[in-house]
């Protein structure tokens, strides 16, 4: 499936087949919530046991690298950081405290190619 992805909407779903359902399942998921029952069935019906499998997954694995990465202060490289920089900043990523560990060169800027983020 081939969809444009709107970072400004992210909690609404980011305007890709049910994204926001999908947020819904990963809020529930991270946050145990009582209501995670109910929106994983709301979820497979829309996107099927393998749709579902793969939201799992994904959730899962995020969650595990993310706390794997804050506890060990690991940071982003600087090319990279720098690349991330605008929708750091959009998403609030920067105010998290694991966010002291990365250091950037100082302004955001775009790489002319996948290898020029890891300058």
């Amino acid at each position: 499936m081939d969809c444009e992805v709107n970072i400004d909407q992210l909690e609404a779903g980011a305007k890709i087949p049910s994204g926001e359902l999908l947020v819904r399942y990963g809020e529930s998921a991270v946050r145990q919530d009582s209501d995670l029952k109910k929106i994983r069935g709301d979820l497979e019906a829309e996107v099927g046991s393998m749709g579902i499998i793969e939201a799992a997954a994904t959730i899962s694995a995020f969650e595990g690298l993310n706390r794997i990465a804050d506890v060990t202060g690991i940071q982003l490289d600087i090319g990279l950081a720098d690349e991330s920089a605008d929708f750091r900043m959009t998403l609030g990523l920067d105010a998290y405290a694991g966010a002291s560990s990365t250091q950037t060169a100082g302004s955001p800027a775009r790489a002319d190619d996948v290898m020029g983020i890891f300058r």
